[in-house]
């Protein structure tokens, strides 16, 4: 016999298995949503599924411990992670790179590895040693290094600019210039001296003029850095591809001031053309540069007689040299071939050596125009006053 209050127990039971069956395919849209399989085995349903286990309760982490890295939830796709481990889209911590965390296996962070600081040209290539300070005094061969090894960094795309900062600036300005040496050299603007020798703030006395001639104004200028800061080293320095040694060795007639200056080189321009004959413009003007060089060093010890007083007692070397504008590279010629001579002749008035009037010997410098001064070696230079 069926009790009334049993059928209603069962139509309440069979209406609540059906909201059971409904809520199941409510919910199975979203299992659909899981990445590319179907979570449920053929002939099972939703609705018999069994429910998700309860989450165990958080353990409080230990004072000082690390946060352990979220790993994505069953049924959630998982961010693309960038190179440095932070998902796609999400902005990298800032800071310093030593201060940022790597996640290492197992879903702990880690602090990773600073990053090592970048190496220096120099250190990379191991070429060169630092610039040393030119500390006083300087003599002449302590001066010629210094100059050497600057050259060698320019050359090797080392440079260090040293004493360039603020410091050298303000203790120049306070206390004064020493430089240690006087260079004449030419106004080509592909001639910077100190980047040339890779030397800093009061250390180079430079005289800049076009043909790195010695007239007056020069000569004027060098006595001062010889005479009065005391420079051990005089340089006069040429350069490859020369306009006013080539205009020099064109013939090419020039007016005024311009002509006046190049007038100046012409005695080297004869002496290469007699010492070369058959030589083609370009090649003769190569040649120019170096006896050029001569001329003007000649010029310097004949009409200063406080520069030539300095390089017979040996208080200033006066050396020559060649710089290549192509590669950087200074060449260095020395002193002038006859410069015993010249000075003998010079400081005396006597007759040169019978060695030093005839014929040029193998290295030395070529045959000059036959209007030399007296007690002077016909090979040394042009004795043209150029108006002096």
């Amino acid at each position: 016999m069926n009790h009334p209050h049993r059928r209603r127990s069962s139509r309440v039971c069979r209406s609540l298995v059906g909201i059971v069956a409904c809520a199941g395919l409510m919910v199975a849209p979203t299992s659909l949503a899981a990445p590319d399989h179907d979570d449920h085995p053929a002939g099972h349903s939703p609705a018999s599924a069994p429910a998700p286990a309860p989450a165990a309760p958080a353990t409080p982490a230990a004072p000082g411990a690390k946060p352990a890295t979220k790993s994505p939830a069953a049924g959630e796709r998982a961010r693309p992670r960038t190179p440095s481990g932070t998902p796609s889209g999400t902005p990298a911590a800032a800071g310093p790179a030593s201060s940022r965390t790597a996640t290492a296996p197992g879903g702990t962070s880690e602090p990773a590895e600073p990053a090592a600081a970048p190496k220096s040209r120099t250190e990379r290539s191991g070429a060169s040693k630092p610039a040393e300070v030119a500390a006083e005094p300087v003599d002449a061969d302590r001066a010629l290094t210094l100059l050497s090894e600057g050259n060698a960094r320019w050359v090797a795309g080392e440079a260090q600019n040293p004493s360039t900062d603020a410091a050298r600036r303000s203790n120049t300005a306070e206390k004064g210039q020493k430089p240690f040496v006087t260079v004449l050299t030419c106004a080509d603007s592909r001639i910077p001296i100190e980047r040339v020798f890779d030397r800093g703030v009061g250390e180079a006395f430079v005289v800049r003029v076009a043909g790195n001639i010695a007239g007056p104004s020069e000569s004027g200028t060098i006595e001062y850095g010889v005479g009065h800061l005391n420079t051990p080293l005089l340089v006069v320095m040429g350069h490859t591809r020369c306009g006013a040694v080539a205009v020099a060795a064109s013939g090419a007639e020039l007016h005024g001031a311009l002509g006046g200056l190049v007038d100046r080189i012409r005695p080297a321009v004869e002496r290469a053309r007699r010492a070369n004959p058959g030589l083609e413009q370009d090649e003769l003007a190569r040649v120019v540069i170096t006896e050029n060089i001569w001329q003007s060093m000649f010029d310097l010890l004949r009409t200063s007689d406080e520069l030539r007083s300095a390089v017979t007692s040996g208080r200033v070397r006066l050396v020559g040299a060649i710089y290549d504008i192509s590669s950087g590279k200074v060449d260095w010629l020395g002193q002038h071939p006859w410069q015993t001579e010249l000075l003998t002749a010079l400081n005396t008035g006597q007759p040169a050596p019978a060695h030093a009037a005839g014929n040029t010997p193998p290295g030395k410098q070529s045959p000059a125009a036959p209007n030399q001064p007296a007690g002077v070696p016909a090979h040394a230079g042009v004795s043209d006053d150029h108006g002096q």
